[in-house]
């Protein structure tokens, strides 16, 4: 804890910290706050995993982009890390609530731009919009902080943090019901219509955080970062399509790196930063920056795998069906085409499985363990310490990881496993923010909660991109025939068990053991997570002599 003196409050608060937390015998009340909370801020998952899905849907109403089609998931990336950091700091400057229903109202007007509009550029306008919608979270952990009652925080925070499942559990489920029966128009429309039926209950519910900085809104700070983190993204989501060695591709990190230079120049400069760097120097607020990179890489690039591999059909129908295509475009019957086509690369994995079977059979289940692993998670920070929760995260990653690398292939084994890989971001996300708020000021939980998510969405990035680089090195392929020349084709999308094996390692052991290094070196939350209260304040909370709700 001897880390938290250098991180001293703004003197220019408006209010003290504990004006505006819920009465803790006003438990109606603060299980209201939560539940509100979590419903919002699902919609962050659901509109990512819904739009991923309906991807294919999109080229045939927009012929034009070709395939650029994937930038409909990627400029949601690009978009929320450069802007989640400044939408946290907005929240410390006008009110986290606020900032909150700005997200949802960004997301609303991006959702009507897609589904009213026949324009690619207009559609990309509209998903670039929907990114806003990563910041809830984020801004939330902060609301958390100043409403609850510091008992509450360390479990509150594990609930916002794996959700109520309708993001991981229900998305799948609902996705492919509506596009089964209507056009991908309809999962907008469903968002549309959640994204307004939640906004109330937050309005409602939810009481605005007193908390703020008087401090002008660092524009130039903001622009700079902006521009740099997307840039950066944009390089590294899109660096395996482009050519990572290309000029043109070169170019956005180039850019990218010197406006970032520029931005910790001007940071370091001004009176009124919108990111106090001192703030990276601690260690108890680096590590938790540098764990969410490596976790959120593990996490968003092995739930892409899963999703490849099972709706790969088996090896002996994948066979038939390109035997059968080429037979069709030769106008010659499979048999013929059989004796001249070969097929290169072992894919032993495979399922064949739809989104909703892939839903029901392995995604509901880890959805489902990440869910309890992260209430249990936040009620063991509160009582033995976030850094113990962090350490196991790890270990449960690793483990998990390195099962994977031989047993992957049957629904089955994914499941068994992905309890260990449920216990992991259930716990991850349960210790990294109580870390976090324990480490900050309250007039800082905003930015360093932003900053936290744009670590994370850099970890998204980069870990699609590691996995695309090894799966496109090891393709499945058939070699034909030609009349005595060998000719060779890769198959789209579909990758060896070399792959698989390699990007576990990549993608999972690896971050896995540095996470667990540095979650050891941690020196603050060894013990009880405290919901950012100091030691003397939270005993005088618990022996009842502490802060009264204003509600």
């Amino acid at each position: 804890m001897s880390e938290q003196t250098n991180i001293r409050p703004a003197e220019a608060a408006v209010a003290p910290e504990d004006m505006g937390r819920v009465d803790p015998a006003r438990w109606g009340r603060l299980v209201a706050i939560l539940v509100a909370l979590v419903l919002y801020s699902e919609v962050a998952p659901m509109q990512l995993g819904m739009v991923s899905i309906i991807v294919p849907k999109l080229s045939a109403s927009f012929p034009g982009a070709g395939a650029g089609v994937t930038w409909a998931v990627t400029i949601v990336g690009i978009a929320g890390g450069a802007t989640m950091a400044l939408l946290g700091k907005l929240g410390d400057l006008i009110g986290k609530k606020r900032v909150t229903l700005l997200c949802g109202l960004l997301f609303l007007i991006g959702a009507l731009l897609c589904v009213l509009t026949s324009s690619w550029p207009v559609f990309l306008i509209g998903r670039a919009l929907g990114g806003a919608s990563w910041a809830m979270t984020a801004v939330e952990y902060g609301l958390v902080r100043d409403l609850m009652p510091r008992k509450w925080i360390p479990i509150a925070v594990g609930v916002v943090g794996t959700g109520f499942g309708i993001g991981g559990v229900l998305t799948p489920i609902i996705c492919g019901a509506l596009t089964d029966h209507y056009s991908w128009h309809s999962v907008f429309w469903f968002l549309i219509i959640y994204v307004a039926a939640t906004t109330p209950l937050v309005m409602i519910a939810v009481p605005e955080s007193p908390l703020r900085v008087k401090q002008r809104l660092d524009i130039i700070g903001a622009v700079l970062f902006g521009a740099s983190i997307g840039l950066i993204l944009l390089y590294v989501s899109e660096g395996s399509s482009w050519g990572w060695a290309t000029f043109s591709s070169l170019a956005y990190l180039i850019v990218g790196l010197i406006l970032f230079a520029a931005f910790i120049g001007w940071e370091l400069r001004t009176s009124e930063p919108m990111i106090e760097l001192s703030l990276l120097r601690s260690r108890a607020v680096a590590i938790p920056m540098a764990v969410a990179f490596l976790v959120t890489l593990s996490i968003s690039a092995i739930s892409i795998m899963i999703a490849y591999m099972f709706q790969t059909p088996k090896a002996a129908d994948l066979e038939a069906q390109i035997i059968a295509a080429g037979a069709a475009q030769a106008h010659v019957p499979p048999s013929l085409v059989a004796k001249f086509v070969t097929f290169q690369g072992d894919i032993s994995y495979g399922n064949g499985f739809t989104v909703l079977q892939m839903a029901l059979h392995i995604t509901a289940w880890t959805a489902a363990f990440g869910m309890i692993f992260g209430v249990l998670g936040g009620w063991l920070c509160r009582i033995i310490g976030a850094r113990i929760l962090l350490v196991t995260s790890g270990l449960a990653l690793l483990l998990a990881s390195a099962l994977w690398i031989p047993w992957h292939k049957t629904w089955q084994e994914q499941v068994f496993i992905g309890l260990l890989y449920g216990i992991s971001f259930g716990f991850y996300y349960a210790a990294n923010p109580n870390l976090l708020i324990d480490a900050v000021p309250a007039e800082r939980q905003g930015v360093s909660a932003g900053m936290l998510a744009v670590f994370g969405s850099i970890g998204t990035s980069v870990g699609t991109a590691v996995f695309t680089a090894i799966a496109s090195a090891h393709p499945f392929r058939t070699v034909a025939d030609n009349m005595g020349k060998k000719v060779v084709n890769d198959i789209p999308n579909v990758y060896t068990d070399t792959a698989y094996q390699w990007s576990y390692v990549a993608v999972g052991v690896i971050p896995a053991v540095l996470t667990v290094g540095l979650a050891l070196a941690l020196r603050t939350g060894r013990t009880p997570s405290r919901g950012g209260a100091s030691e003397a304040s939270l005993l005088t909370e618990e022996s009842g002599a502490g802060t009264a709700g204003a509600f």
